[in-house]
């Protein structure tokens, strides 16, 4: 009789696609995983020493499967920050499965600014983000999946759409543990989290952290501020930041990207892999003068 590899289930993200409610549901259920033979690691468990040390703490046979979700493996892949490398060697010896999840890039884009916003941690405006090198490299879907296959081998990752109409159950969590093979009528699922505030609010909340600037240009903008708001009102809107020309080129750029990666993977929605794409004419940029008013604001020299 051959030698059955432990499995290892590595889910890599990305950002933004329901990573923190799959985390939450497998650190709740480990009777579950147990049963299955499953032990579960969450981040960080983006460094080489981290994994090896919890790899060499499974004494138990039925334990040795393991299923790892940091999503830091797809936003710091090769970087000081995830040794990619090494990751693969510790995981030399078990049978790998890479998932990955992937939002449609204008969704991807605004949902990973806007947290950033949030947390006070990320890039003070839309143009800066986008024209970030971080951003940039976060956005080679091709080149980082092509990153994991070719350390853990052909038809070691599964590619799955982050689009309601899309998943399982219309849940990422469902349609997480049916792409693995686990049984979801068993897990215990709790709340769900990490919810993106709307946009006005983290605009809003971007330019009250922002204390350093001159005078002259505070006063310009904030009255630029009130004016919206007289017109507007505070309304807690949710909105596309993009304007019809940025949204052009990324609709330009990564439509043929996602039609490329349904052609090779096949499991979003033929063939364009997305069932739907936005239509940059019909962006109403009437609604951008708040971001244009927080770039002004943020982005003009100290």
């Amino acid at each position: 009789m051959g030698f059955l590899m432990p499995k290892a289930i590595l889910h890599i993200g990305t950002m933004k696609t329901g990573t923190t409610s799959i985390q939450a549901t497998l650190v709740k259920n480990p009777q579950v995983l147990a049963r299955m033979g499953y032990s579960y690691f969450g981040p960080p468990m983006r460094r080489s020493e981290a994994l090896s040390g919890a790899l060499a703490e499974l004494t138990d046979k039925n334990y040795q499967n393991v299923i790892i979700s940091d999503e830091g493996l797809w936003h710091f892949s090769d970087s000081k920050r995830s040794d990619t490398v090494g990751l693969a060697k510790v995981l030399k010896r078990y049978d790998v499965t890479v998932v990955i999840y992937l939002r449609r890039p204008d969704s991807f884009f605004e949902s990973w600014f806007l947290q950033g916003l949030k947390t006070g941690t990320g890039v003070k405006t839309m143009s800066q983000f986008l024209a970030s090198p971080f951003v940039q490299y976060g956005a080679q879907f091709q080149k980082v999946i092509k990153r994991f296959e070719t350390l853990f081998g052909v038809g070691s990752v599964v590619i799955r759409p982050y689009e309601t109409l899309q998943l399982k159950g219309g849940d990422v969590v469902l349609d997480f543990l049916h792409t693995v093979g686990f049984p979801a009528d068993e897990f215990d699922m709790p709340a769900r989290s990490n919810e993106t505030s709307n946009t006005d609010i983290n605009l809003f909340l971007s330019m009250l952290r922002n204390v350093e600037l001159p005078p002259k240009v505070q006063t310009n903008q904030l009255k630029q501020i009130e004016k919206h708001l007289k017109e507007n009102g505070y309304k807690g809107r949710r909105y596309s930041l993009f304007t019809q020309a940025e949204l052009k080129v990324i609709v330009d750029t990564y439509l043929p990207v996602f039609r490329d990666l349904q052609r090779k993977y096949g499991t979003g929605s033929s063939p364009d892999f997305f069932m739907s794409w936005p239509d940059p004419s019909e962006v109403n940029e009437s609604l951008l003068d708040l971001r244009f008013a927080q770039e002004a604001l943020l982005g003009a020299p100290k």
